[in-house]
């Protein structure tokens, strides 16, 4: 009899131990996914921000290459919008280049029976520097979305620049002022200890829906994130009907903030990979930051 009531003391031991493990286990994953869903956005990447040319005629290209065609010329004290910064080649031999915005000069062509009353009919149509399928690609059009067409000739017809045409123009020739550094997002301000206020580091230079200048309890700040844009759906008391999320990996994906935007529909841009440029605010009790857009761009 002492024997069995040992054996079931030990067993009933043996359960309870497994049951801890279990419920600590899924503590730990919800965490996790909590800490997965709060983390900030990436900064932005490295060498953006605006540019100010520093010599007159100097050539932004297709491509980073000396040799790719020239799409326009900019001047002396001529801004520009830097997206990006690459090295090309090895050792001596290596040069830098910056992605820029193309200026209104541009020429950029479209093939015409992709563009119908000025609206492309078609996802990812190849916005090119020449009128020919032989010129290199600088932009896409994604279904849907207008351009201003400036003449037609045959095939091609030569439109104004949209957000999506990027080239390429040499380093040196820019001086470039990098975008002032990201503040700590507020969970991670609320996780350290003590507990630290929470400053407005930046004012929008335009007002945000329900948000005050003097309001210390909401974090504001101008930035520039990718991810996925996607509708959301079964929320009734969520801030916006758009949401940025990152991509899916293993079936998984999280949200980085809810989107805001004068533009009444977003839905061509819908689980498409897009860069949003705008100000963000995130309340310290809220879970999620809203960017109210001011510009929005496909990432291919």
């Amino acid at each position: 009899m002492k024997k069995y009531t040992s054996l079931c003391g030990f067993h009933l031991l043996a359960i309870s131990a497994l049951f801890a493990g279990a419920t600590m286990l899924a503590a730990h994953a919800a965490r996790a996914d909590s800490i997965l869903a709060e983390a900030p956005p990436a900064a932005p990447p490295a060498g953006s921000g605006q540019g100010t040319v520093l010599k007159d005629k100097v050539n932004i290209r297709a491509r980073a290459s000396r040799n790719a065609e020239v799409v326009a010329q900019v001047n002396k004290g001529d801004a520009l919008e830097v997206l990006e910064r690459k090295a090309v080649g090895d050792g001596a031999k290596s040069m830098e280049w910056l992605r820029v915005t193309l200026p209104a000069s541009a020429k950029c062509f479209v093939l015409t029976k992709m563009v119908k009353d000025g609206v492309a009919t078609a996802d990812a149509v190849n916005i090119r520097c020449g009128p020919g399928s032989s010129f290199k690609d600088i932009g896409k059009l994604v279904k849907g979305e207008q351009v201003q067409i400036i003449k037609t000739q045959g095939e091609w017809s030569e439109i104004k620049p949209t957000a999506h045409c990027t080239g390429w123009i040499a380093a040196e020739f820019v001086n470039v002022e990098a975008p002032a550094p990201a503040a700590p997002s507020p969970s991670a301000i609320e996780n350290t200890t003590p507990p630290v206020a929470l400053p407005v580091t930046a004012v929008p230079t335009t007002p945000l829906a329900g948000v005050s200048p003097d309001d210390s309890e909401v974090h504001v700040q101008y930035v520039i994130k990718e991810g996925v844009l996607q509708a959301v759906n079964n929320e009734p008391s969520a801030p916006s009907s758009y949401e940025l999320r990152t991509p899916e990996v293993e079936g998984r994906s999280y949200r980085l903030a809810y989107l805001t935007t004068t533009e009444k529909n977003l839905t061509r841009y819908e689980d498409k990979p897009v860069r949003v440029y705008g100000n963000q605010s995130w309340r310290k009790s809220d879970r999620f930051p809203v960017i109210a857009i001011e510009r929005i761009d496909m990432v291919w």
